[in-house]
């Protein structure tokens, strides 16, 4: 007696993701760490955007294009670790005394380094009469700046990494534990 088995159907071709798919990703690269606001502005309902996110994210498909959307983006931007380190040295390395003058007060600023000009988050001039002016300078975290644009662009120069294999599903696992079972049971 020959016992027929069902035939395998060939493995199916992945399909291409669709717009909502592609808008998803486009809209996570721009703030990947709210993958819940990507798919509500991808168009996906607001009462489901949580689990359909994850699902999308767990796709090979949107992964792929994801990735692939990031490294455009880096190298648009010139953006890689080896530039926010550099960057990172640069204003750490800077000098105050290169923006003062021989008296201790700030030079104009366009007699101030590039790296110097560059960490201006806001200045004020007061002229409070022909003898007194008052000249505030603020200048910008630089090291969040840099942390958070590292982090952001997905360049990981601030950020450890961590290698996740995802590829044992919860039926392999379930197999894996009767057939321990079964063992146990047999001895």
């Amino acid at each position: 007696m020959t016992i027929k088995r069902p035939r395998k159907k060939p493995a199916r071709q992945p399909t291409p993701i669709n717009d909502k798919m592609e808008r998803f990703c486009q809209e996570y690269i721009k703030s990947p760490d709210n993958q819940t606001d990507a798919a509500i502005s991808a168009g996906y309902a607001s009462g489901s955007a949580c689990k359909r996110a994850s699902q999308l994210m767990a796709d090979p498909r949107i992964q792929e294009r994801i990735a692939q959307l990031m490294q455009q983006r880096n190298k648009r931007t010139k953006m890689s670790a080896d530039n926010v380190l550099k960057r990172l040295v640069d204003m750490l390395d800077a000098d105050i005394a290169d923006i003062l003058n021989d008296n201790g007060d700030i030079k104009t600023i366009k007699d101030w380094p590039t790296v110097w000009r560059k960490s201006i988050a806001s200045f004020e001039i007061a002229v409070i009469d022909e003898n007194v002016t008052v000249k505030k300078v603020k200048l910008l975290d630089k090291l969040r700046v840099l942390e958070l644009v590292g982090k952001h662009v997905d360049v990981n120069a601030f950020r450890d990494r961590v290698q996740v294999d995802v590829n044992v599903s919860l039926a392999d696992k379930l197999a894996s534990a009767r057939k321990r079972a079964q063992q146990g049971s047999v001895e």
